[in-house]
């Protein structure tokens, strides 16, 4: 079957949330490749401080994900749950750039953490539920490969686009500059930033509408608003301590994993050298945040690559299915070799003053390919092991591994920055998430020994 026939194949209703999630996580990430960089510049936070409040963001984004699988469940259903909370996304894009004060600033992103959070554990519910419905099943995993690239579509789009925008209305100063340029930089910054802040809001504007138009398409919901009962209730916190222990060590993945969007950027902006390539007069150059930008164009490349591997695994498996488990074990040794790269170019730091960004691009890169075996893994991994009706309900508790990371582990752990060196500050990492992934091979082997052991029992009944 060629691939336009494949694609055919898929519901019409696909679509609609593909595209929907593709303009909601371009407005996402865009917002949040410059919010580091906005809270220093704009507000005259320190770094450290900045780190702080982005990873404490990052993290109520995905708290928020329990009260919005609640709502989803036992509410409104994942439609209404979606569209409703759209609303305080939209202003709180708006005015997180009409008015740049810091009361402001923590008012917009409780906003953004609200409508965020609240509508992620419904996307791919609503998407896995088209496809039951119409028989479909065999096509799932495929449909979170591409649910996974729209993320990374929009993704790769802002995190080029913003900054370039930001840049373009006030051009960063440059090494030297004189107080002049520097006084021309932040009397420009209020309107740079107030017309860049706009971009996201817009796009949030267009996802609402995606989303709104593909309706007729989805699965009719009928929300249970009943009293669970005692075998509900059983079937349910059964889904989560069966997934538990995985989840608590992907916690781990994500304190490493979102340091992207505020140390990686500011150690890239104060010891690199951020010119790629130059050929005589002629040079290649990227800001800081931009290099963010790699991993949604790494995700799309490497998800080929990655699909080939585990079905070439399979093959060799005697056609048997790889668990899951084993998938996320490869996604957390490769992180430990992206730790590795980042604490060779800290260490190397010291003693050259700047290093090459090639580093930071090979780390991105890398932790790219463990981003597919861990993240879009373990979304498949949450949704297919949820007993019936609490699928939004395990979907947000794996999401909730985010706000753990980040809030519990990694916004303590930046307060670090600039107090360590950048070599020692990473090699930290690298150590912690060795002892994960040593710890991470035990739990996924006794996972896979029950799962093996329910499929015999079921097989013999």
């Amino acid at each position: 079957m060629g691939a336009i026939a494949r694609l055919r194949e898929h519901p019409k209703g696909f679509w609609f949330v593909f595209f929907g999630e593709l303009a909601e996580r371009a407005s996402y990430y865009g917002m949040r490749t410059v919010l580091a960089v906005y809270i220093v510049d704009r507000l005259r936070f320190s770094q450290a401080n900045a780190s702080v409040i982005g990873e404490i963001f990052m993290a109520a984004c995905y708290l928020f994900c329990l009260p919005g699988g609640w709502i989803a469940d036992r509410f409104l259903g994942r439609y209404k749950t979606i569209v409703y909370f759209f609303f305080p996304y939209v202003f709180g894009q708006l005015l997180l750039g009409s008015i740049q004060t810091t009361f402001a600033l923590y008012v917009s992103l409780f906003l953004l953490a609200v409508g965020s959070g609240t509508i992620k554990p419904s996307c791919s519910p609503l998407m896995g539920m088209i496809y039951e419905k119409q028989g479909k099943e065999h096509l799932i995993a495929e449909a979170f490969t591409y649910y996974y690239a729209a993320i990374n579509i929009g993704s790769a789009i802002t995190t080029i686009a913003v900054p370039a925008l930001r840049n373009y209305l006030a051009p960063p100063p440059g090494p030297g500059a004189s107080a002049a340029q520097l006084a021309a930089f932040h009397a420009a910054l209020p309107h740079a930033y107030f017309v860049t802040f706009l971009l996201p809001a817009a796009l949030m504007t267009v996802a609402l509408g995606i989303f709104a138009l593909g309706k007729r398409h989805y699965v009719v919901e009928t929300v249970n608003r009943e009293k669970k009962t005692e075998e509900q209730r059983a079937a349910e916190w059964n889904s989560l301590k069966r997934v538990a222990p995985v989840f608590g060590l992907i916690v781990f993945f994500w304190f490493v994993y979102d340091q992207s969007a505020t140390t990686w950027i500011f150690f890239a902006r104060d010891h690199m050298d951020l010119t790629l390539l130059h050929f005589g007069s002629w040079r290649w150059s990227i800001s800081a945040e931009q290099i963010q930008a790699i991993n949604p164009f790494a995700i799309l490349f490497l998800t080929p690559v990655f699909n080939w591997r585990w079905e070439r695994a399979r093959k060799k498996n005697g056609g048997a299915e790889i668990p899951d488990t084993r998938r996320m074990m490869e996604g957390f040794v490769v992180v430990i070799a992206c730790m590795a790269i980042m604490a060779l170019a800290g260490y190397a730091v010291g003693t050259t003053g700047r290093v090459t960004a090639w580093l930071e691009v090979v780390a991105t890169l890398v932790i790219s390919y463990a981003e597919l075996g861990v993240s879009s893994i373990g979304l498949k991994f949450a949704f297919e092991q949820a007993a019936p009706n609490t699928k939004s309900f395990i979907t947000s508790a794996f999401l909730v591994t985010v706000f753990i990371g980040d809030f519990c582990i990694g916004a303590p752990f930046v307060k670090l920055w600039g107090k360590l060196s950048p070599g020692t500050y990473f090699a930290i990492q690298t150590g912690v998430m060795l002892v994960v992934a040593l710890i991470f091979r035990g739990v996924a082997r006794h996972f896979e020994r029950q799962s093996d052991g329910a499929s015999t029992a079921a097989a013999a009944a």
